[in-house]
């Protein structure tokens, strides 16, 4: 089977590192990888953003499966060109990745659908975006639109912060066209946890939880990241919660895509605030969290392949059917214990950062260890850092605890100028 992976990310290589383990036995090829993912698949020089010369490469190729890793070849409609030639794709339309392409979009999507968030309004001019500031007060949470690379979200504890805010967006233009248009929310208190849920339509399998840290430092201080580690299960689901997901709030939300005319396919990722019993969806991304994928990937233990492979041919309920399987066993669908993966990062990182240096250390991957490349690439016998994350470091355990011992002595082998990475992943109240 050939398969054909978009993206150069972590989860790109996490993504083709469960591949390479499949039944299915793929021939794996990634555009444009890193310098980890030859180890397990074969890279081309084809960047993501250029969706003419990726689907040019399919048609040639004849890939029997393209998986689109992040979300920004999804929101700019490769899965419907690849589609509209007969070319099977796990991956949302055009239209469902606007479920994360505009969060105006998804906000409203899920005030139809009935599906719990936070009281909000959306703002295309500055002005009565600071009037509204004005009215609710502080703290206020101030959102460009469109796609920041996971830093779009500003928290603002002071009506001050918030206008600044609003004027970083409309005014200064930091997010470029993704702040054409604000959604300004009510702050929700709780404990963010992220779901991901393989989707065909209105059928899905819930996976288990993950929370990421997005801050850059330690005690959930700094800038906002792409996510500096994570860990699965989260202890704040409960069971009764993760069925409430899986019967109700899940169901609601494909089918308001779908009443949309956006039906979902591919990997849906919903990211809830927790308070105590209760929950609310803060957002909705179309693709595998990144680093949410490291951690979550390597504890499936079903064939990720086969079931993307299902839902690109529109037939996953009958493969859920023919394994006996439940939206929500997603849940009992893990190995025992508990994973974690801790981000090593550039200096600077998430501002501006060097790239070129040397990169040593990297421990081998064993039954508990899985080392996924992110910002790195090959310069003749050298491997050297390409990106703001550079690795990740996933460690497996019958505990948390076990599992945090052993991604921190993995990442504590690695050795780059300036490496950064926060020392209190999974520590209870610091995420």
């Amino acid at each position: 089977m050939k398969i054909f992976i978009v993206g150069s990310g972590g989860r790109e290589h996490a993504i083709a590192w469960a591949c390479s383990r499949s039944k299915l036995k793929p021939n794996i090829t990634v555009a444009q990888g890193n310098g980890g993912t030859w180890q397990v698949a074969k890279n081309v020089d084809i960047p993501v953003d250029d969706i003419a010369q990726l689907e040019d490469y399919v048609r040639a190729e004849r890939f029997d499966l393209t998986i689109i890793g992040p979300e920004a070849p999804a929101i700019a409609g490769l899965a419907d060109r690849l589609t509209e030639r007969g070319f099977r794709v796990f991956g949302p339309s055009a239209n469902a990745a606007r479920i994360e392409g505009s969060k105006a979009f998804s906000k409203r999507l899920m005030v139809e659908a009935g599906v719990p968030t936070a009281q909000f309004e959306i703002f295309k001019d500055k002005p009565r975006a600071d009037d509204y500031i004005q009215l609710m007060r502080a703290p206020i949470v101030v959102k460009a639109s469109g796609i920041a690379a996971g830093k779009g979200a500003i928290v603002c504890k002071s009506v001050a912060e918030a206008l600044l805010a609003t004027k970083q967006i409309f005014d200064e233009r930091a997010f470029g066209s993704a702040g054409d248009e604000v959604v300004i929310e009510a702050f929700s208190k709780g404990r963010e946890v992220s779901m991901m849920a393989l989707v065909d339509g209105t059928d899905f399998l819930l996976l288990p939880s993950s929370r990421d840290h997005k801050r850059i430092f330690d005690g959930n201080r700094g800038l906002n990241t792409g996510g500096m580690g994570a860990y699965s299960p989260v202890e704040d689901i409960t069971a009764e919660m993760f069925q409430k997901l899986a019967e109700d709030v899940l169901p609601r939300l494909l089918k308001g895509l779908e009443n949309a005319g956006s039906p979902f396919r591919g990997a849906i990722y919903p990211g809830l605030m927790v308070d105590g019993d209760d929950f609310i969806v803060l957002e909705v991304n179309s693709r595998f969290g990144d680093p949410e994928a490291e951690v979550l990937l390597p504890m499936l233990n079903f064939d990720l392949l086969e079931a993307m492979a299902e839902i690109a041919e529109g037939s996953f309920s009958q493969w859920m059917k023919r394994g006996g399987m439940e939206p929500f066993d997603g849940l009992y669908a893990k190995k025992d214990g508990f994973s974690a993966t801790i981000v090593a990062a550039a200096p600077g990182y998430p501002g501006d950062y060097p790239k070129g240096a040397t990169i040593t250390g990297i421990p081998e991957e064993n039954d508990n260890l899985i080392p996924f490349h992110a910002g790195t690439k090959r310069v003749n016998s050298r491997l050297v850092t390409n990106g703001g994350r550079v690795l990740m470091i996933t460690g497996l355990g019958k505990t948390l605890h076990e599992a945090l011992d052993t991604a921190y002595d993995g990442i504590s082998q690695v050795k780059f100028e300036g490496i950064q990475f926060r020392k209190d992943i999974g520590k209870q109240g610091e995420y």
